[in-house]
């Protein structure tokens, strides 16, 4: 019986880092999966976002290019391990949510937020 839990903890101490590497596989894998929807979206709504004014064709394209750089810092917020990055995703988000905010101020000056074909 002893040899038993003696060959049990063994396996146990084998398979530890075994183990932690694979939930660190997984814990990237989801933050990869986070930043490419973020990504993702922002491309196709950025390539949606057209307008028969440049001017505003470029404001409505840019609030979807600062949306996706909100998305995936708080990819990095959620997923992230470093101070110093997530620091920086932090800031990064806040500045972005002000440039989209400008932006949606002067698309309410000028026509609205709605596209204009």
């Amino acid at each position: 019986m002893k040899t038993i839990a003696i060959l049990a903890a063994a396996a146990t101490l084998l398979a530890a880092p075994a183990l932690a590497q694979q939930a660190g596989m997984q814990h990237g894998q989801m933050a990869q999966q986070d930043m490419m929807k973020g990504m993702q979206d922002m491309h196709q709504k950025m390539m949606s976002a057209n307008d028969a004014d440049p001017d505003r064709a470029w404001a409505l394209k840019m609030i979807e290019h600062h949306r996706g750089g909100v998305a995936m810092s708080e990819a990095v917020l959620k997923h992230g391990d470093n101070a110093e990055i997530k620091k920086m995703a932090q800031e990064t988000a806040a500045e972005q949510r002000r440039e989209i905010a400008e932006l949606q101020a002067w698309l309410d000056k000028n026509g609205g937020r709605a596209p204009k074909r």
